[in-house]
């Protein structure tokens, strides 16, 4: 069996191979691999060796990841009429992100942050909300300025379920993804400088009162994009994600109008420090 292409979001495996059903009529196979190059299991949708439409599949493959999220490969899946992609779409969360379970094994250092914030929010639910946001905004005044931990706690605690939700699912995602695909220390390294950029510029413009991963999250997002469009690194991202930063940006602004404040200090430091090192990482390469 030759391997056509693989993924981690067993959702555009699935679309591809019933696009590939209706239009062809060829029944491509979905299994687990080896990559040998990531080091660990994937999913990998194959075709017969020497098939006879085998350069139009390459074709086809080649269209299909350039626009995964092109509504005719959806469409596809549900006209098949296959039980497993309705319910797959369907079913759960995990599903409508296109996430596949391996995602959830994500790394350490993901697991880590991701779970050190959620204790956090959850002490703050807990009563303890008050006591948390002292201990860890940024410095805010001369005496608070070596006390060197504010300078990167302050991204650990979240002000609401929604920017919680949001930031970590974000970071799951793609933190994840980072520490997969490249290393733990890359990760690292990004979280750390980005949290204390992205803190230097929001207490520059608003004060010390300012919380939450948002500032990594956009650097994360940044980094992605960069390590994608030059091919350093493979992550899958659909057709108009710049667009959706510089919305996403752009809502910031526009959110005091129905009195949401947002730390648009923090995501544009953010952002544009996740595209300097992703820049500075294409040209180590």
């Amino acid at each position: 069996m030759k391997l056509l292409f693989g993924s981690e979001m067993e959702n555009f495996l699935i679309w591809f191979r019933d696009y590939i059903r209706a239009k062809y009529q060829l029944e491509l196979t979905i299994q687990d691999y080896h990559d040998e190059k990531r080091g660990w299991l994937m999913r990998g949708i194959f075709v017969e060796e020497n098939h006879p439409i085998l350069a139009q599949l390459e074709q086809e493959k080649t269209l299909f990841l350039q626009d995964p999220f092109n509504p005719r490969y959806q469409q596809a899946a549900w006209q098949a009429g296959d039980t497993k992609s309705i319910q797959y779409d369907k079913k759960t969360w995990q599903a409508i992100l296109g996430i596949s379970t391996s995602w959830l094994n994500q790394g350490k250092l993901t697991f880590f942050i991701t779970a050190l914030c959620t204790f956090i929010y959850l002490l703050q639910i807990l009563g303890f909300n008050q006591d948390i946001l002292s201990f860890v905004h940024y410095p805010a005044d001369v005496e608070q300025q070596t006390e060197i931990w504010r300078y990167v706690s302050h991204s650990l605690a979240h002000l609401s379920p929604l920017h919680f939700l949001f930031n970590l699912s974000w970071f799951w995602l793609f933190g994840g993804a980072i520490e997969r695909q490249l290393s733990a220390k890359k990760l690292l390294l990004l979280f750390f400088v980005s949290a204390i950029v992205s803190g230097v510029v929001q207490n520059y413009f608003s004060g010390y009162r300012f919380f939450g991963l948002s500032g990594v999250v956009y650097a994360i997002l940044g980094y992605v994009l960069i390590l994608d469009k030059f091919r350093y690194a493979k992550f899958a991202l659909p057709s108009g994600f710049s667009l959706m930063l510089v919305v996403g940006i752009a809502l910031g602004f526009a959110s005091p109008l129905i009195g949401i404040y947002m730390g648009n200090a923090a995501h544009i430091s953010g952002l544009l420090c996740g595209l300097l090192f992703g820049l500075w990482q294409v040209k180590q390469k």
